[in-house]
């Protein structure tokens, strides 16, 4: 019954990631920026998990958010190095005392796929080499950072503790 309650409640996560990334409410943003829902929901299960499956849970949820964007930026390979960093800090520290501690890994985890992205896209598109290009992705990535700091702690906290019920 358990592993049942646990498929579920993995199911029911990724119905949630859709929601929040399609539907998120004016609330949770910053100037139109939305937090970074795939490190949200990525950081509590590479947490709880081995570097196996976390490994496999974020190739298959960055190719997920891929399905929701145009262009041939990835989030995967940033997705994929954080799921193994957390997964082993999870492993080694079984507790996590403080929910800031889960902001302060996700506004690293955002920091570090807002670069990725921003690399990415430097490397793919040679024209976005100018200074314009660079003074509003520094603030996107500000803003992003931000709100996913403030956010993080609600959410991941709740479902690291939806987590450890099931």
């Amino acid at each position: 019954m358990a592993k049942n309650n646990k498929k579920l409640f993995i199911f029911f996560t990724i119905i949630y990631l859709q929601a929040c990334i399609t539907i998120s409410p004016d609330w949770l943003k910053i100037n139109g920026i939305t937090p970074c829902w795939p490190v949200i929901l990525l950081l509590p299960f590479s947490l709880k998990n081995s570097r196996l499956k976390s490994a496999a849970a974020s190739i298959f949820l960055g190719i997920f958010v891929d399905s929701f964007t145009i262009g041939d930026v990835s989030y995967v390979p940033s997705l994929f190095l954080l799921s193994l960093a957390w997964s082993t800090y999870g492993l080694h520290n079984k507790k996590i005392d403080l929910f800031l501690n889960i902001g302060l890994m996700a506004i690293f985890g955002t920091a570090f796929v807002g670069l990725s992205i921003w690399f990415q896209k430097i490397i793919f598109y040679s024209v976005l080499r100018n200074n314009w290009f660079h003074s509003w992705s520094i603030y996107i990535l500000i803003s992003e950072v931000i709100v996913t700091g403030l956010v993080a702690p609600i959410f991941s906290s709740w479902l690291l503790f939806a987590y450890k019920k099931n």
